[in-house]
């Protein structure tokens, strides 16, 4: 298997792997990883370390990368380093981590044969990881399984600049990463989609298959929810925060709530909200109005945003307000149905969130550009809070990682022959 990253830095891709590489020995596949040994300058979560699997054997190669250098003339030569991977751009192809594929194909392929690897699986964004994986398909022949997390040459393709040339040569990599791929998953139902709709020509449909992010049961099993005894009303959110990703929605909605509470209600109020923020969002953090019930907390481990998730009255979801609702399937929302705790959604309306979300048994859902529907929802949590609702079993089972594992192993084996 290659992971470009897995699993010191928490994201909702690294998590994925680390997760379905603990269950996949239940369903009779031994995953044998091939990652990377350092790799960016991201915060990272040594803790989750020691959350992979003992039969999960993990090699890694290094990797030069622009991540490695720092892009602050506070530091002169790094800079300076950072700035000539920008001028020979061309030479990162399909991405920054192109460096990466020729020491983790070579790694691969000697264990493949060493072990008598049965196939591959490759698991991008970094998409290079996934010519990784078609190259040691080639040089081995087993079959080559790809878990494709972002609309590489498709949706993805709008956040990065680049010469219509450069675009041409992507797609055409991605066509003979599909064409070559015994199956290809994804987690969301557009990216399947559209995925399917660029498939090569003679490509069947039924190879592509959805498989969306989950939770570890193991996180949750013994611990109950709202653990922390407390008179206050936690709303909780957890993960980055930028200007498509705004709390402002959310910010208008509480104080139309708040404006309707007597005191005593609102002295009991506490916003958490863990993760970066990106520094134009700042302000809405200060607003007098709002002083008191706010609280920051940066990046934090794994193992502490989940007890904090746990604990919470009320969690809060915020998504990216973009053109394809339906290719959003953030990560997080998983974990949250993990947690059995109240989720508020501002989610696009019909979208494939909002539904999971509907039938989920605990989401309450409001548009994101609507802060009298999120007044109301957040009226709503608050009548319940003494007897919060429970997930439906079946839904949530969806997402258990043990459960999804298993249709990953059917899916090797389909492809094993």
């Amino acid at each position: 298997m290659l992971s470009y990253h897995f699993p010191p830095l928490g994201g909702s891709g690294s998590m994925r792997v680390l997760r379905l590489s603990r269950y996949l020995p239940e369903s009779g596949w031994k995953p044998v990883i091939v990652s990377v040994a350092g790799g960016g300058r991201e915060p990272r979560d040594p803790g989750l370390l020691k959350q992979v699997a003992p039969e999960v054997e993990v090699h890694r190669v290094r990797c030069l990368e622009p991540d490695d250098f720092s892009d602050s003339w506070q530091h002169p030569p790094q800079k300076v380093v950072r700035n000539l991977f920008k001028t020979l751009d061309f030479l990162l192809f399909p991405d920054d981590r192109a460096l990466w594929v020729g020491p983790a194909v070579r790694r691969a392929v000697r264990l493949a044969r060493s072990l008598q690897a049965r196939a591959i699986w490759a698991t991008g964004p970094p998409f290079s990881t996934l010519v990784a994986g078609l190259k040691v398909h080639q040089r081995t022949g087993l079959p080559l399984v790809l878990d494709v997390r972002d609309d590489w040459t498709g949706f993805n393709s709008r956040f990065r600049t680049r010469r219509p040339a450069r675009q041409a040569r992507e797609e055409a990599l991605e066509r003979r990463c599909l064409e070559a791929a015994s199956a290809v998953v994804s987690v969301t139902p557009g990216i399947v989609e559209a995925l399917c709709q660029r498939r090569p020509e003679g490509v069947p449909a039924e190879r592509f298959h959805l498989l969306p992010n989950g939770f570890d049961p193991a996180h949750f099993e013994g611990v109950p929810p709202g653990m922390t005894p407390s008179q206050d009303f936690r709303i909780v959110h957890a993960g980055s925060l930028y200007s498509t990703r705004s709390p402002k929605p959310f910010l208008d909605g509480l104080r139309l709530w708040l404006a309707d509470c007597p005191p005593p209600v609102r002295e009991r109020v506490r916003v958490l909200f863990m993760g970066r923020v990106e520094p134009c969002l700042e302000p809405l953090f200060q607003a007098p109005d709002l002083d008191g019930l706010l609280e920051r907390i940066p990046f934090v481990p794994h193992s502490e945003a989940l007890e904090r998730v746990r604990g919470a009255d009320l969690l809060l979801l915020v998504v990216d307000q973009v053109e394809r609702a339906d290719q959003i399937f953030t990560g997080k929302v998983f974990e949250y149905l993990g947690s059995e705790r109240p989720i508020l959604a501002l989610v696009p309306p019909g979208s494939p969130l909002a539904e999971v979300l509907a039938s989920s048994g605990v989401g309450l859902l409001a548009p994101p550009d609507d802060p009298e529907a999120i007044r109301c929802a957040l009226a709503q949590a608050w009548s319940r809070r003494d007897n919060p609702p429970s997930p439906d079993p079946e839904v949530r089972s969806r997402y258990d990682a043990r459960t999804q594992a298993g249709h990953l192993a059917r899916l090797f084996e389909d492809a094993a022959g």
